[in-house]
């Protein structure tokens, strides 16, 4: 939808669905192709967003982009707004290992990925708070148009956009990968992104906030989980199929989540159901290893 509205009226053209499939098409090629072959490229995309960004924040915190303070009208809880926040680089956590096990310093690399994210993470906060304050408007892609930034406001929702989510479709191909031997980590990632685009085109974008609701319901348990086995436990389940008593914990911290939602604390729903589940885990878990340790 961002690259139609700005687009769009340029090319006199419709059809959010279009470039749903251009962007499928653009990652099912990052995925073929590879990182490796493409770290050159890599290299002038990140450069070409970080020196638009830059642009981007001058326009909004200038007020270049003034939208007429039209006042949004939509509000929600604190509670609310750290969920929305959160949801994302809890998504990451799992991600990006993927990449760094690779490395040949992985905790050098670790640690500068966290760091990296932490702070682009704030500067696009920084962003959308600016966004609102200053131009009145929610939607940076409008904000972008009405500011005449034009293909740069393309190139920054593209790239943007590939380079991210190739991240979660291989993500995906490397994570069934590892349950499935058999299965290509490449074929996997692009089946996923398929399934993605297929999603963008038939769900309306107003069931985003939803989105991330659900990816915070998933991702919260199965990070305490994980936490626990391997920093408090100590416990080594790589060369295991599945641990069902993980999995049975993980399906009861997303119910718990779930029931969560409609208390709707101040602390928001993924910090209670964490040390929940953390407590749950050592409890089950560290339960289990005791009695078998000492039977």
């Amino acid at each position: 939808r961002a690259t139609g509205t700005v687009v769009n009226p340029v090319l006199n053209m419709q059809g959010e669905a279009l470039w749903c499939v251009v962007i499928g098409l653009l990652i099912i090629l990052w995925i073929i192709v590879g990182t490796k072959t493409l770290e050159k490229l890599n290299i002038v995309a990140m450069g070409s967003l970080f020196v638009l960004t830059v642009v981007l924040s001058a326009v909004i915190f200038n007020g270049s982009a003034s939208a007429g303070h039209s006042g949004l009208s939509d509000t929600m809880s604190f509670g609310m707004a750290v969920e929305l926040s959160v949801a994302m680089p809890l998504s990451w956590l799992p991600l990006i290992s993927d990449y760094t096990r690779a490395a040949r310093k992985p905790r050098t690399a670790t640690a500068v990925s966290v760091i990296v994210y932490f702070l682009t993470s704030c500067w696009m906060y920084l962003i959308g708070l600016g966004a609102a304050v200053y131009t009145g408007q929610s939607d940076i892609s409008k904000i972008m148009l009405q500011a005449g930034l034009g293909l740069a406001a393309v190139i920054i929702i593209i790239f943007s956009t590939v380079t991210t989510t190739f991240l979660d479709a291989y993500s995906a191909g490397v994570s069934f990968a590892s349950i499935q031997k058999k299965a290509g980590e490449k074929p996997v990632a692009a089946i996923v992104c398929v399934i993605g685009t297929l999603l963008a085109i038939f769900t309306p974008i107003e069931q985003f906030e939803n989105f991330l609701y659900l990816i915070g319901s998933v991702f919260a348990p199965m990070i305490s989980i994980l936490f626990v086995d391997y920093f408090i436990l100590k416990k080594d389940c790589s060369g295991k199929p599945a641990n069902f008593l993980n999995l049975l914990l993980w399906l009861a911290g997303f119910v718990i989540y779930r029931l969560f939602m409609s208390i709707d604390t101040v602390l928001g729903s993924t910090l209670p159901v964490m040390i929940i589940i953390s407590i749950l885990s050592i409890l089950v878990n560290g339960g289990k290893k005791y009695v078998q340790r000492n039977s």
